[in-house]
């Protein structure tokens, strides 16, 4: 009898579509089906080239949507492309792309940003750069929330990541305006928690400081140093020699002023 290579694929996508699983290892699906290494792989090749399955790395595989097809696996859904990529390794969506994620940044991240305990090959995810920030594993579930297949800092562990290392998610004009547009939904009390919690005493500072001179209600007025201060630190790292102001109550030293900041969260 002969089976049509197509109507195969689309029966072995509908399968796992049905039963939930998006996500797959080259492995699991060779002992799902049964087959040699050889005829997984080669229906693999077909599926892909179909466009019924998208490899975001080596052995991990998801499974398209349909109505997505020819559109990558990380533009349509991050969760799922971090989640098959990452599989069985403990990690976390962060800093910019998990601003992006929870819809405080409006155009999305050229770099895929994930915690995780230790380092992982892959360099890409589905063509799109992946960067793996290293973290201990007790501070790496420290707001963590899942997130379809995958995990990702909540909004008060991405504003405090972001304020621990304003950098990684583009400078301090961004940590200012994803502040900004996320204080009404914040928690002072869940923020004192988890700098406390993450040791985290410049990135609460920083916080504290923009919410002020800002005026970020309801934040405004309600957080304090998780220790005394004992030295003035920079809003923004790597500008040591250029102060334009001084918050005297969080002595940090602000390199941009309060009304250029002002203009680019009320832009």
């Amino acid at each position: 009898m002969y089976f049509d290579p197509h109507q195969q694929s689309l029966a072995l996508a509908n399968e796992l579509v049905a039963e939930g699983c998006l996500t797959f290892t080259f492995d699991e699906l060779v002992n799902r089906l049964g087959k040699s290494k050889t005829a997984t792989a080669n229906l693999l090749k077909r599926m892909e080239k179909s466009g019924l399955v998208n490899r975001v790395r080596r052995g991990h595989y998801v499974v398209r949507q349909l109505g997505m097809l020819g559109i990558p696996t990380v533009n349509e859904d991050i969760a799922l492309s971090v989640g098959a990529a990452m599989h069985k390794v403990p990690h976390r969506i962060a800093y910019r792309t998990a601003l992006y994620e929870h819809d405080l940044l409006v155009h999305p991240p050229r770099t895929i940003q994930v915690a995780t305990t230790r380092r992982v090959r892959t360099k890409t995810l589905s063509g799109q750069p992946l960067r793996v920030i290293i973290e201990p594993p007790e501070k790496l579930e420290i707001g963590r929330v899942q997130w379809g297949p995958s995990y990702i800092s909540d909004r008060h562990r991405a504003i405090l990541d972001a304020a621990q290392r304003p950098l990684l998610v583009g400078g301090i004009e961004v940590l200012a305006e994803t502040f900004a547009t996320a204080a009404h939904e914040l928690s002072a009390e869940i923020l004192l928690d988890y700098a406390r919690r993450l040791g985290w005493a410049a990135a609460l500072r920083r916080l504290g400081s923009l919410a002020d001179a800002l005026e970020l209600e309801p934040i405004r007025g309600t957080l304090q140093p998780i220790k005394p201060i004992s030295a003035d630190l920079n809003l923004e790292p790597g500008t040591d020699d250029y102060t334009i102001w001084r918050d005297r109550r969080w002595r940090i030293r602000w390199s941009r002023s309060v009304e250029e900041l002002l203009a680019v969260i009320s832009h």
